[in-house]
């Protein structure tokens, strides 16, 4: 059963009535307005929430409202205003430079960002200095694709500084509106406030997320005056009916840090817009309000689905180059293999064809959308049944199964049918084997794009099973003795294993094993098995000499050698959040010594059996002495990877078990 992390999930649609005005109103602005900084902001907040992680978001505030564009329709402006104390060094690199992302193509219509002002106050012997920025300071960055970053650094900012900016982003691309987060996922934040105004030609699905409550959460219908080019240079001026809402939150704390969670994004607390309908006056249209209407409409793109039936040539060419011979199965794991081998994802973040698969071959790079889709239409000319699946990776927070929610939908997988058994593969990421995933997929819900048998699948953690066996021996422990260590992966560790050597080198992989070992033990004759045969689990083995200092009268050993639990990844006294183990785990440690001569053995560690919630977890750790030898087997196996908070206590005590268990030591007492 897949956890929806959501805490508190509602989703709205804002109704807007259909009545346009005569008469020409301001627009009112509700929106709190701050006040010049003083003194008093320098002081230490009264709030109940802690400052103590480096800064303080004393205001962040946001306004979303349509304006008439050049091209004789409407924009959305949102305007913000932020102000942050600064209070560590350790905020510089979050809070100090400001990022906005804007859609900017080369072609078509672009976002703007206008009216940035920005100053940095600071409080000297009790006198108020302010820098302010210079707009050449605003620069921009292009990042990927048709996106682009706009950036500036506040000057002059120390610890204790006060940053305050304001800026407005117009955009003529109203399908989405900016997220507000009213909670950082690091800074506490005193006050956290949106309004929104949205004239009746929209309809909005409003998907709020969160656990802290709303000190104000109200809508209203008003009137607003919206300018209109008439396409001969000039304006009218139509009063709109518009729906107006307002939200503000309070003292809301930063987001606690906390291990195993995929996505904090998922559980801060924000609103999400997703346009659903338009009204022209004359009729309604819809806009992807089920997930029914999202897969008719990606099979219609021509950047989608309708590209995967291409008949150029050169993807029968790649075919001829990639496919020997052999049955379908063969011949799929050619094709993709061909792909993985030889074309270069360069952007992982777009679903779609930048272009035409035709360039995909020919330049044998692209973004994800790319080189998938390119697999989808191969593997249909050979005669197999392939289409895409879309999802939500685990860092962009998750989808729902019941509501689409496009904006999150970033990745494309793809399904294949081989002999009646269903395949998810990915050639977008070179170290993987066929039918594997990264885990970034393994998200929950995603989304099959057919014209004859679409539909959910569930991708989750708790499907993905990953197995790893250890196994140590000891000859003896006399000064210089040696040993053997040998693992074998499970297929993620194994594709993460993959990764790592490949951007670095095993050279420098065992050497970092050494650094962890120290003076006390070096290895030798260090390899790694099947490192380019992604079907196949990844062996890591050496040899390893143990120094001691000389015929001590007792020797302490502890049998876990590069492997076990030294920390317990739990630690806080309680939980809010879910715990997201990256998958199902069950690691085997098999430890073999030969006790040396002169010695024997004066204590071991005693054997133990634990449970976790009955049947959510077993360790299994068995010791014993026979024949000049000492023989350990433990086992720690994780029956599912995704617990509730409820389950937290039960889990860090389960931890903290293993963890004390696995520090034990053999005694050995010289005769």
């Amino acid at each position: 059963m897949y956890l929806k992390p959501l805490l508190r999930l509602t989703i709205t649609t804002f109704f807007l009535p259909c009545i346009w005005g005569a008469r020409c109103l301001a627009q009112d602005k509700h929106v709190r307005e701050l006040s010049p900084v003083s003194a008093a902001d320098f002081a230490p907040n009264p709030s109940s929430v802690v400052d103590s992680t480096g800064a303080v978001i004393l205001a962040d505030i946001g306004q979303i409202r349509f304006v008439g564009n050049e091209y004789s329709w409407l924009s959305y402006e949102f305007q913000r205003h932020r102000r942050v104390k600064v209070l560590s060094k350790s905020a510089f690199d979050d809070l100090v430079t400001v990022y906005i992302q804007l859609y900017h193509p080369e072609e078509g219509e672009q976002e703007k960002l206008e009216k940035v002002s920005a100053s940095t106050y600071n409080l000297e012997n009790g006198q108020i200095s302010e820098v302010k920025l210079d707009k050449k300071d605003i620069l921009a960055d292009r990042v990927f694709g048709n996106w682009i970053v706009m950036k500036f650094t506040l000057p002059g900012v120390k610890e204790g500084s006060i940053v305050d900016y304001t800026y407005t982003v117009t955009s003529p691309y109203y399908r989405f509106l900016p997220t507000w987060e009213f909670q950082s996922e690091r800074y506490p934040c005193l006050w956290s406030e949106l309004m929104v105004e949205i004239p009746q030609t929209f309809f909005y699905t409003v998907i709020k997320q969160g656990a802290h409550p709303y000190m104000v959460d109200k809508g209203e219908v008003g009137v607003a005056g919206i300018h209109l080019r008439d396409g001969n240079g000039g304006y009218n001026v139509i009063d709109a009916t518009v729906t107006k809402h307002h939200w503000i939150m309070k003292d809301i704390p930063g987001f606690p840090a906390e291990e195993y969670l995929y996505c904090p994004g998922s559980y801060v607390d924000k609103i999400d817009f997703q346009l659903t309908k338009t009204y022209s006056g004359y009729q309604f249209d819809d806009y992807d309000n089920s997930w029914k209407e999202v897969t008719v409409r990606l099979l219609e793109r021509s950047d989608f689905a309708s590209a995967l039936d291409d008949g150029d040539k050169s993807l029968s060419d790649c075919i001829k180059i990639a496919v020997t011979g052999g049955d379908m199965d063969h011949q799929a794991r050619e094709i993709y293999y061909y792909l993985t081998h030889n074309f270069t994802c360069n952007d992982p973040r777009d679903m779609y064809i930048t272009g035409h698969l035709a360039d995909v071959v020919r330049k044998q790079s692209g973004s994800v959308g790319d080189i998938n889709l390119l697999l989808v239409a191969l593997l249909r000319k050979i005669g197999l049944k392939a289409d895409p699946v879309v999802l939500t990776t685990r860092d962009e927070g998750i989808n729902l199964s019941a509501f689409p929610v496009l904006r999150r939908l970033n990745y494309v997988i793809v399904r294949v049918v081989i002999d009646g058994k269903v395949w998810y593969v990915d050639a977008a990421h070179r170290k993987l084997g066929f039918g594997q995933l990264d885990e970034e997929c393994y998200n929950g819900p995603a989304r099959i794009i057919s014209r004859t048998d679409s539909g959910s699948v569930d991708l989750e953690a708790d499907s993905v099973q990953e197995r790893k066996s250890t196994v140590v021996y000891i000859s003896a422990i006399d000064k210089d003795a040696g040993g053997t260590w040998e693992s074998t992966l499970g297929p993620q560790e194994s594709y993460e294993l993959r990764k790592s050597v490949n951007e670095e080198s095993k050279t420098k992989y065992f050497k970092n094993i050494q650094t962890q070992y120290g003076e006390d033990l070096t290895i030798s004759d260090a390899g790694i098995d099947s490192l380019d045969q992604p079907d196949d689990p990844v062996k890591i083995h050496y040899s390893f000499n143990i120094h001691k200092t000389g015929d001590e009268a007792k020797i302490y050993l502890n049998p876990f050698i590069g492997a076990g639990l030294r920390n317990n990844p739990f630690m806080a006294a309680e939980r809010k959040y879910p715990i997201e183990m990256p998958y199902v785990s069950d690691e085997l440690y098999v430890f073999n010594m030969q006790i040396p001569d002169g010695y024997a053995v004066e204590e071991l560690p005693k054997s133990v059996r634990g449970t976790l919630n009955a049947r959510d977890g077993t360790f299994d750790y068995l010791i014993g002495e026979q024949g000049g030898m000492v023989q350990l087997r433990c086992r720690l196996k994780l029956n599912k990877a995704t617990f509730s908070p409820e389950d937290y206590a039960n889990l860090r005590d389960f931890y903290a078990m293993v963890v004390k268990k696995e520090a034990e030591s053999i005694v050995l007492k010289k005769n």
